[in-house]
């Protein structure tokens, strides 16, 4: 099997299988006894690398059971009922959908488009924070094509007008270095599986001084932003993959020649890249071929072995286009039916990637199925 979708999950590394093993602690951290203590002492020690790894002190992290969380709670939690809300046309589910339930409670929602897969402007941005907003919600990094936000422009932007700023920063957490404190947003989430940590972690750093309306409610934990006992072993799994992300950033030169070896073959084939080739990270690429349905390409890649994508993994086994790429080209809809994601990491080898350009050439120019 050769999986080329790490930006779905990347396979848990040995410095988070190991932080796992050694916690095997069942104890509910919030207990006073010894037990309790001692799943409190390695829930702590996650916090701080976690932090580490993202420039921000341990008290500003608040842990969530994953990604999709930590968006919802910055979304809804940093703002108590925004009357103006200003997002992209490109977001992860985790952010649009918790902007669409703002939209339905009577927020106007501005959406700056992407066209092209390019970024947009600082401008752009300003104009709209001219029409009264008071939430702006971006990612980093594009799930699906790896476009990166010039996120600490905007936040400059939103800084001069005093507009509050969330980020999905759940794609860009080891593809890029991090540190929040100078990019100047007011809230980040984050992931755990992004990483190369296990699933059902995840973190929101939130600015010092930035109440957060909580989303769960229940007991005080987490400074009484997110009630709900947390799982210890998930979390220590996230820390170790944090303390570990100075290697994976290390290796993202190779893992960018990797994927530009992929993308050519891509080419090879008839494929036509999306988004922005000049402002991206290094670990994926996004083509789409005139004439195939996305899924159906994914299915048929998967019988020989490949492991891909045609879009963010919590909308598979949904046969409509990827709505992220034809915000990027709603003139060139077929591009949304056929898009093909292929996403790598360190751990991917150069066997592999001959191996999946094998199966490519295989599959790509068989009899294609109307799109």
């Amino acid at each position: 099997m050769i999986y080329l979708d790490h930006h779905a999950a990347a396979p848990i590394g040995a410095a988070a299988r190991a932080a796992m093993d050694a916690h095997l602690a069942w104890a509910n951290p919030s207990s006073v006894h010894r037990a309790g203590r001692a799943a409190r002492a390695t829930l702590e020690r996650a916090r701080e690398e976690v932090a580490a790894a993202v420039g921000a002190e341990p008290l500003d992290l608040i842990f969530t059971a994953g990604g999709t969380e930590a968006c919802n709670l910055g979304v809804l939690g940093v703002v108590a009922e925004p009357r103006c809300v200003i997002t992209t046309d490109v977001e992860h589910p985790a952010v649009s959908a918790a902007v669409q339930a703002l939209e339905r409670k009577g927020a106007e929602v501005v959406r700056l488009p992407v066209v092209g897969g390019a970024p947009p402007a600082a401008e752009r941005l300003e104009d709209a924070l001219g029409l009264g907003a008071d939430l702006v919600v971006m990612q980093w990094v594009n799930h699906e094509t790896g476009t990166l936000m010039p996120v600490a422009k905007l936040a400059a932007s939103c800084a001069r007008a005093g507009v509050p700023m969330v980020i999905d920063a759940t794609q860009a957490l080891g593809k890029v270095p991090v540190d929040v404190a100078e990019l100047g947003v007011t809230a980040a989430a984050f992931a755990s599986h992004k990483i190369g940590g296990p699933g059902g972690a995840g973190a929101l750093w939130v600015k010092r001084g930035v109440a957060v309306l909580p989303q769960l409610r229940g007991g005080a934990q987490e400074r009484g932003r997110r009630s709900g006992t947390p799982d210890v072993r998930a979390l220590a799994g996230f820390g170790a993959a944090c303390r570990a992300l100075g290697e994976r950033l290390a290796a993202m030169s190779r893992v960018a020649r990797r994927r530009d070896q992929l993308e050519s073959g891509l080419l090879e084939l008839g494929g036509v890249i999306n988004g922005d080739p000049d402002a991206r990270v290094s670990t994926v690429t996004n083509a789409s071929f005139r004439g195939w349905r996305g899924d159906h390409l994914v299915a048929a890649l998967d019988v020989e072995g490949l492991c891909a994508a045609s879009g963010a993994a919590c909308s598979s086994g949904m046969s409509e286009r990827s709505p992220v790429i034809f915000a990027m080209y709603p003139r060139e809809p077929w591009r949304s039916i056929g898009s093909l994601r292929l996403s790598l990491g360190p751990e991917t080898e150069g066997s592999e990637v001959e191996r999946a350009l094998e199966i490519l050439r295989a599959v790509v120019p068989r009899a294609r199925p109307e799109a």
